[in-house]
């Protein structure tokens, strides 16, 4: 019995001895401990790192090269005048409306320079207009205004008065106008009329109006 006794206590004695020495490496070992860093070194230590990186990298560039340009000479263009051509055109002749004086044998004759309004001319109906001829005497004789006088004679009745005297005497080779007061008829239509002037018995200077009524 005694025996048995001093082996159980043989044996709690080793149990307790082998426990004593494996609890230092049961405990858990302590955290290791983490220096705290400086935010600031993260950016120092990048600026350090690019600048060292720049200044490997200018090492290994090649120098620069500074062309050094020349500049041309410049030469100065002398402009040749361009050659300007000058056309001249014949200009027409135009005929005078005034036709030149003509001459006769006879004692009485004359010649028409020009008339208003022309010949064929559109008038308004029943129109109040005046008809001019501007005739030279170029017969041999004057014509005198004390037996000298300009009238209808034929045609279309166009006329105010059928009968003129002529204002002053017309000698060889000298103007006058003659003026007739006319009145456009009430139809429309292409109306003709016909004067002259007459001295005594002498009839002489035909001269014709055609007009158009619209």
């Amino acid at each position: 019995m005694l025996q048995r006794n001093y082996r159980k206590f043989s044996f709690l004695i080793t149990t307790a001895f082998v426990l004593a020495c494996a609890a230092p490496a049961l405990v858990p070992a302590s955290a290791p401990v983490i220096p705290t860093s400086d935010p600031n070194s993260i950016n120092t230590s990048i600026v350090q790192t690019a600048g060292a990186a720049a200044t490997q990298t200018a090492q290994m560039l090649p120098p620069t090269f500074t062309p050094t340009v020349t500049p041309s000479p410049t030469s100065t263009i002398t402009e040749t005048p361009t050659p300007t051509f000058v056309f001249f055109l014949a200009t027409p002749t135009v005929p005078s409306a005034t036709s030149l004086p003509e001459s006769s044998d006879a004692n009485f004759a004359c010649q028409v320079l020009s008339q208003t309004p022309a010949n064929n001319a559109g008038i308004t109906r029943e129109a109040d207009f005046e008809t001019r001829w501007q005739v030279t005497n170029i017969g041999k004789n004057g014509w005198n205004s004390d037996n000298a006088d300009y009238r209808y004679v034929s045609g279309d009745k166009l006329h105010k008065a059928s009968i003129y005297d002529l204002e002053r005497s017309v000698p060889p080779g000298g103007n006058t106008e003659i003026i007739v007061a006319m009145k456009a008829p009430a139809n429309p239509g292409t109306y003709t009329t016909t004067w002259k002037i007459t001295s005594g018995k002498a009839q002489f200077c035909t001269m014709n109006l055609t007009i158009v009524v619209n």
